[in-house]
Order: structure tokens, then sequence, then C-alpha cells
């Protein structure tokens, strides 16, 4: 078990320096702009993280982490640790976020969203930003980012869903609805795969497994495609770029050299005749790219803008974001609950019908959060370590509806998220999983994101993993040695209540839900003594009962050192209806896609498919459907097979 440990160990080690080689450049890069001339505060120096770090409680088990570790290294000398959110908590749960003199940061107690009344006040914040030492938090969030809670009916399901026709899979997303761009996706006749050149969007003729490119979108080269939309209805492609561009500007503004600006872009085609695309029409912002939706015909753009040093008090172009070449108002900056910021949310809405002009924007000042995004709301949050080794998390709430956004209230909890399946909004309240130091809590906050209740000092001296939703149902993981799955009735906002816990070895990373009964989790098997991974847990859980849940059936694949899931919930294919299970993995000689089914009557997983990928996968792992037919989908890559027999049908290099 030993040599099997150390073999995982050092595969995974190998697997991430791959995967996160272009991320950690981009970071490295990014941190060089923005740190020129910045001095190094005493507490930030290399020697000072290093006494931070030492003595830190290190966990036993083997977790597929996705930190940049040569991007925090550099970003310590230049005073900003940079990170993937909920990764890196599970490892320092308990390193604290300081601030200058190591004291604690007032939170605004108020309810209401402070707008910006004047670029002198913006500016303000982002100076006293500048001036406090310590640790400012870069979150992005490895399992994707945003999320979407079904305000509705409150049954959210994020699934790679069928269309309306059952014909085809969709992306998963993670609010019934609410659909998210992706490196792939299909109409049912074609499939849309971006290419690892970043600005080619193939369209290939599927024919039943029979693959043949058919036409292609392709992008000037200051364009790189993150990912894009299919609007089936109105025959509309949106491709969702970050665009680098130079600031000529730049120079005559704040009097330096001549630098390269970095964009977000949204660029629509009319794909009515698919022979012929027709590029209709682009909007820009400043910023990287974060996230986006689409609902209703209406793309909402979300991008992370850094302000840097080079800011001067009466030019606020040089810390005021812009959308399409114009700088944004102060009416549209939404301050923080606390008196300094130094990046902003930039959030555009762009009706595709008129693809050239944005219907509405704002900008959340802050100091690096992520979001949640429900049918009807964006939550911004922030976590913030406190003295006593204590963690508030701060969130603004952000109402849209038909491109018009509004800020609607601000407010706090008690604790981190671990990523955005951890809250969930619900008939207008919203509800979260948090936890903090060595407790875990239940917390539920009205409209105004007033608390209502909380349930504190839940699994003592362990850490979220993962969380779902289901109408009046919660569902999350916490590990240390054990897989505690817990659910939780929250029927009643005022007394939510610990319904039961079930403990198995291991841990579940994702959680999707698998029918009304049974919730499907996919994590890591481990040893109950040593806490050392086995391979890669698929799990099927009975939550017929919700306080009985039972472990229904599982599935070691102990070829795998670990999941996409973990990080990446696009990459998984999991559809009830169709009873299919699609997931990717690492293993030792290479990425690895499974098929699965679950046999209810036998109570057991059954496999279709195992096949070793071809292609490029720095981007990602994709699994469609079209009727009977699966394609996987890697960089240029996609081979199809039969999804009865498991059988290889065809394949094209694009």
């Amino acid at each position: 078990m030993e040599e099997r440990s150390e073999k995982c160990m050092r595969r995974e080690n190998e697997h991430e320096k791959k995967q996160n080689g272009y991320c950690e450049q981009d970071m490295v890069d990014q941190i060089a702009r923005l740190s020129e001339n910045t001095e190094v505060p005493d507490s930030l120096r290399p020697e000072n993280i290093e006494r931070l770090l030492k003595g830190k409680k290190q966990k036993k088990h083997f977790h597929s982490y996705r930190i940049g570790l040569a991007a925090a290294c550099v970003a310590v000398v230049t005073g900003i640790i940079v990170w993937q959110y909920g990764s890196l908590h599970h490892e320092m749960t308990d390193s604290k976020r300081m601030s200058a003199g190591n004291t604690e940061r007032k939170i605004s107690g108020s309810r209401k969203i402070r707008i910006a009344e004047s670029y002198d006040e913006i500016y303000k914040y982002i100076k006293r930003s500048q001036g406090n030492e310590g640790i400012a938090m870069y979150a992005r969030s490895g399992n994707e980012i945003s999320a979407a809670a079904d305000t509705g009916s409150g049954n959210e399901t994020s699934a790679a869903a069928m269309d309306a026709d059952g014909g085809y899979s969709q992306t998963n997303v993670r609010q019934s609805g609410v659909d998210e761009g992706d490196i792939a996706k299909t109409d049912g006749t074609y499939l849309y795969v971006r290419e690892d050149n970043g600005r080619t969007i193939d369209i290939i003729d599927a024919g039943k497994g029979q693959l043949e490119k058919y036409n292609e979108i392709t992008l000037e080269k200051e364009y790189t495609i993150q990912e894009f939309y299919i609007d089936t209805d109105r025959k509309k492609l949106v491709a969702v770029c970050q665009k680098e561009c130079t600031d000529a500007d730049n120079k005559k503004q704040v009097g330096t050299a001549v630098r390269q600006q970095t964009k977000t872009a949204a660029v629509t085609y009319d794909i009515s005749d698919i022979k012929k695309p027709v590029k209709e029409g682009e909007v820009t912002q400043s910023g990287t790219y974060n996230s986006s939706r689409m609902t209703d015909g209406y793309l909402y753009l979300f991008s992370e803008y850094y302000t840097g040093s080079n800011v001067v008090k009466d030019k606020p172009v040089t810390y005021v974001p812009m959308v399409n070449d114009k700088a944004m108002s102060q009416s549209s900056i939404c301050l923080p609950p606390e008196n300094c910021g130094m990046m902003y949310e930039v959030i555009s809405s762009v009706d595709i019908s008129k693809p050239d002009e944005t219907a509405d924007h704002k900008a959340i000042l802050s100091e690096g959060g992520q979001m949640y995004v429900s049918k009807k709301n964006i939550y911004y949050y922030e976590s913030g370590w406190q003295q006593d080794n204590q963690t508030v998390t701060t969130l603004r709430k952000i109402s849209y509806n038909k491109g018009k956004l509004k800020a609607a209230a601000q407010g706090k909890v008690k604790g981190y998220l671990n990523d955005t399946f951890s809250l969930d909004e619900y008939k207008g309240n919203l509800r979260l999983f948090t936890t903090n130091n060595d407790e875990n809590l239940v917390t539920i906050l009205d409209k105004k994101l007033d608390k209502i209740s909380t349930i504190e000092n839940l699994a003592k001296g362990e850490t979220i993993y993962s969380a779902r939703f289901m109408g009046e149902s919660g569902y999350f993981v916490t590990y240390e040695q054990v897989d505690p799955l817990f659910s939780v009735d929250l029927s009643d906002p005022e007394k939510p209540k610990i319904l039961g816990k079930l403990k198995i070895p291991g841990f579940s990373e994702y959680l999707h839900f698998y029918g009304e009964d049974r919730l499907l989790g996919i994590g890591m098997s481990t040893d109950e003594e040593s806490g050392v991974a086995e391979g890669v847990k698929i799990t099927m859980f009975d939550i017929s009962d919700r306080s009985d849940v039972k472990e229904e059936s599982t599935l070691v694949l102990d070829d795998l050192y670990g999941s996409h899931a973990a990080y990446d919930y696009k990459s998984v294919l999991a559809d009830p209806e169709k009873n299919v299970i699609g997931l990717s993995g690492y293993s030792q000689n290479g990425e690895s896609y499974y098929l699965l089914t679950y046999n209810r009557t036998d109570r057991k997983f059954e496999t279709i498919l195992q096949e070793e990928v071809n292609g490029n996968t720095s981007q990602g792992i994709r699994g469609i459907y079209i009727e009977d037919t699966l394609y996987v989908i890697s960089g240029n890559i996609i081979e199809a097979y039969d999804m009865n027999t498991g059988v290889k049908s065809g394949d094209i290099i694009l």
C-alpha cells in the first residue's frame, strides 16, 4: 500500500505541474505587472511567511489540490498571495488573513450597499487598500465558479441536462434555466468545439458517430476564447473571450510606457445559416474573464479588474473599469462593507439581439471574492480572517431582471464557504454551509441578508468538502479521517435541524442529485487509519429517508489518482433520465474517461466505457451525447462511442 501511495502522490504532483503550468505563468506575469515599485511589508517577507506557515497542521489524506505554488511564491514577494479559494482552505484553514498591525478590520453593519458618490471616494478606498499590510485574497473557484438555485420551485438540480426532446446533453450547469458557457456544446445536430489555439470554434457534423468538420469561426489573434454559448432558439453563437490590446492612451494619461491591457469581450454571431456565420456585434469591459451566465436572451458577463499601483487621483481612467471603452460612472460602483478595496468584479448585461451594446453594468469594489448566481440574484462574497482565528464572510446581493442590475443588500456570516455549492437561494432566503476555525455552521439569511437562524458547533475539527441543496433539504460532507454526510431539514427557516449523519471512509468532493431519492457523490476512497487515497470513489446515497441516509452502492476506480469533478463540475455528465454518468480523471497512463450506468434493481454501478483519452487535456475533457452516441472531447481530438456497447464508432482530429 505504501508503494502505491507514493506512486499516487508522485503522479498527482506531475499531473498538477502539467495542468497548472500555463495558469501559473499567467499569474506570475500579472503579479509582476501589478507589483512594480511596490514595497514589501515586513510581515510579508519570505522569512516571516515561512515562520507563519511552520507548524501548521497537515492533514494526512491525499487531495487533488490545484494551488499555483510557483505563482504563490512570487506573490508572497510582492505582497499578494494568489490561490484557488476552496482548495487552499482545505490545507490552510487556520492561516489568518492579516491587516495592518494584525488588527481586525471593521465591517459595516449596514444592510444597504453603499454606492460611490464621487471618483475621489473610490480613490480613497483603493489607497487605503494599498496601504494595508497583509495578505489580500484573489479568489477564483476551481469548481467554478458561480452557482445558482431555483428560487421558483426551489427544486434545484444541477445537471448535464437533456434538451426538451431528450435527444442530447447540455452543459452541466449549477442552476436549471440559467445557462453557462463551455468549451464544447451541441445543438443536437452539430458539435461546437473550441480548438487548442483558443481562437477557433469548429462546427462538426456529428452524423451518428461519423464525424466531419463542417465549418469554423475564427477570431483575430488578439482574442482568446474562454467559453461560448449556443442559443438554439435565437440562432446565436456568443464567444466569450479575453482580448489583449495596446493601451495607446496610457502614456498620455499617467506618463508611463505604453502597456498591454486585458479586456473581456463577448462576440456574437448569427448562425441561422450554419454555412455562413455572421458577426453581429461585440462588447468589451475591463479585466480578465471570470465567468458568465445566460438567461432569457441576456448574457451576464463577469470580469476581474485589478487597479494596480499606478493610480492617479485626477485620472479616474487609471483606477475605474471601462465598459465599451468608456469609464464607468461613480453611480455604477458598489463600495465594499470594509473601508478599502483593490479590485473590481465588473458585471455587464447584454441583450444578444443587440450585441454591440450593454443593457446595464455594475462594478463591485472588493479585495477579491467569488460569485453565486441564482435565477434572480447575484451574490458576491469574500472571506476575511479575523483575530482569534475567526473568519467572516461578507456578501453583496445584486438583483437582475431582463438585463437590469440593481444593488439590493449586503450582509455577513460567520465562517467561510468551501465553494459556490455551499450557498443557495430558496423562496427569497439564502442558506449557507460554512466552516469557521474548527467548527461548521448552517446559517439562513432573509431577503435583506439579516440572519434568521443558525446551527453552530457541527463536526468539530472537520472541514466541509462538498455541499448540495434540493428544495427544503440540504446535504454537506465534512472530512478528517472519515466522510460524514449530513442531511439538514431547512423547511422551517427559523428552526433548521440536522436530520442525520452517515459516516463512511473517504470523502466526496462533488455531489449531484440523481433523481428525487438518490444523491451521487464523486470523491476519493481513503484508508481509514492512514487517510491515504486508494482511488476515485463513486457513491450512490439513498436519500429517500432524510433522517436515515444510506450508502446504497460504491464503486472505487483504483486506477485513477483523482477526478476532474473536484474542480471542474462541467466535466461531469450526470443524466438520471438517460441513466448515464460520465467523468474524467488521471491515472498512471494519463487521462481516462469513464461512462457508467446505475442498475437501480441490483443497486450497483456498471461500467459501459473505460478509455484512455487522447489529445491535449490542459483545457479540460468533455463528454457530450447525441441520441445514443457519446462524444469524448479533449483538445483537438473528438472520439465517438456507442453508449450501449462502449464500442468506438469514429474520431476526428481538428
